[in-house]
């Protein structure tokens, strides 16, 4: 199975405060200013455009697509220099307008900041490509972990100024000898603006993140490769799979970490957005020409699932009196202490799963109705202190109420609290009946736990999102 952050603004006397509370901003209040922009690269919007967008959304519903947002830095809630390498503030176009909110963005070329690299100050204009929501109905700003500087002061990570690039350039974008992220990058953006390279080349490396994993409903697939972590990431837009042909079901998916060689060609997208143009092709992943051996194969288990109950707040976003909504059972599965944690992996929120020295605990997701195969259980968890923890997902049966044998995958030892760690399983239900999907949190050590980003799928089905 597979496996990505955000910015701020002060106001006038009569603007609304930055937060209504300690750690929400507000969404009260008039909108000032004038709406600008489309929201392309080429007319980013304002922060009145912006919030406008925004509340033509579902409340909590992300967008469909990224759009480009423009202003100046008015205030700064969280500095780039954080642990976690993103940053989140406020942008308008001046004093007077109302601010929009930039939540947890990542640096310049979509990269984590580092130590090099200036930190953002008040008054610097920047431009963010981002998906954007409208939280909970009157929040309207930008997703974590999918926002990104583009510019800053008008510096892009092309190497011209602040947002130099980081890592070797390697490769000549030949077949024997492959583009890596880095020369990929400086080629590319070397490129006039919107101009596709006359020829194709081939560009190798390790995939960072996943933007649009492959899927039938367009065959092709979007993510970020580099040579490791430190190194500045290249976008491959809307890949096909091998030899060209469209994904289908069936088909293998990739994961983060897969090694991956690329053909397409490249183009500067609006003179500030290196990436390979729509169309190329999959070479290999793993040292793999074919589906066979690489990467992670979508089972077949019915390909039309039929009955196959699906849920909703894998991402623990939202809460019912003080409780995960949809993470309570009916039987004795999902016994844990649990509260909500502002230290998430994506969103706002996760969720604390308490510990036991004594007893092991376990996170349970309510009754829902499955039918017998393979379903692949994918989540991310960090410990709450020093003491460290350890997991193991499961599924247990619930008859009447009760349950039977639960059926557990692997531990997950020696969990920190200085990271968040993927946990990528696969469970098998031997027999079509009521299931709880749970996360028992070991007894040994028995420290609590963070839980974020619980996602199941059957086939290409999504059980729980």
């Amino acid at each position: 199975m597979a496996a990505m952050a955000a910015f701020t603004f002060s106001s006038c006397e009569d603007v609304p405060e930055p937060y209504t509370q300690p750690t929400k901003p507000d969404a009260g209040g008039t909108t000032e200013g004038e709406p600008k922009g489309t929201g392309t690269a080429a007319d980013p919007f304002n922060s009145i455009a912006a919030i406008n967008y925004c509340k033509t959304l579902e409340a909590g519903v992300e967008s469909d697509k990224e759009v480009y947002i423009k202003g100046k830095v008015v205030s700064i809630k969280e500095q780039f220099s954080t642990n976690f390498g993103n940053g989140s503030f406020y942008i308008a176009d001046d004093e007077s307008s109302e601010k929009f909110y930039i939540f947890r963005s990542l640096y310049l070329g979509n990269k984590k900041w580092t130590a090099s690299d200036p930190e953002l100050k008040e008054g610097d204009e920047v431009v963010v490509c981002a998906k954007v929501m409208n939280y909970m109905g009157n929040t309207p700003e930008t997703v974590a972990n999918k926002t990104y500087l583009v510019s800053l002061n008008g510096k892009t990570a092309d190497g011209s100024g602040s947002g130099d690039i980081t890592g070797t350039a390697k490769g000549d974008g030949s077949e024997a000898n492959p583009f890596n992220s880095v020369a990929a990058q400086k080629y590319t953006a070397a490129l006039a603006s919107g101009v596709v390279s006359d020829k194709e080349f081939y560009i190798k490396g390790k995939v960072q993140s996943i933007k649009d994993q492959f899927s039938a409903t367009y065959g092709n697939g979007s993510f970020y490769i580099a040579d490791d972590a430190n190194s500045t990431q290249f976008y491959i837009f809307r890949i096909y799979y091998f030899g060209g042909e469209k994904w289908k079901e069936g088909d293998m998916t990739l994961k983060e970490g897969d090694e991956i060689v690329v053909c397409a060609k490249l183009i500067n997208y609006m003179g500030n957005t290196p990436e390979t143009n729509q169309g190329g092709k999959l070479i290999s992943v793993n040292g793999k020409t074919s589906g066979e051996g690489g990467g992670t194969v979508t089972p077949k288990p019915d390909p039309n699932p039929g009955e196959v109950a699906t849920g909703e707040n894998g991402g623990f976003e939202n809460w019912t009196d003080s409780k995960p909504t949809n993470w309570k059972t009916a039987s004795t599965a999902g016994n844990a202490t649990l509260s909500q944690s502002e230290d998430a992996h994506s969103g706002k929120y996760s969720v604390k799963v308490g510990g036991s020295a004594s007893a092991n605990k376990r996170l349970g997701y309510k009754e829902i109705t499955l039918k017998a195969g393979e379903y692949k259980v994918k989540f991310y968890v960090k410990a709450v202190t020093e003491k460290g923890a350890s997991v193991r997902p499961g599924i247990v049966p619930v008859t009447d109420g009760k349950v039977g044998d639960y059926i557990y995958g692997d531990y997950v030892n020696e969990l920190k609290n200085t990271e968040w760690k993927l946990v990528e399983q696969t469970l098998t239900i031997p027999a079509d009946g009521t299931y709880c999907f749970v996360i028992m949190n070991a007894k040994k050590p028995g420290g609590d736990v963070l839980i974020d980003d619980f996602t199941v799928t059957f086939g290409s089905t999504a059980i729980i999102k």
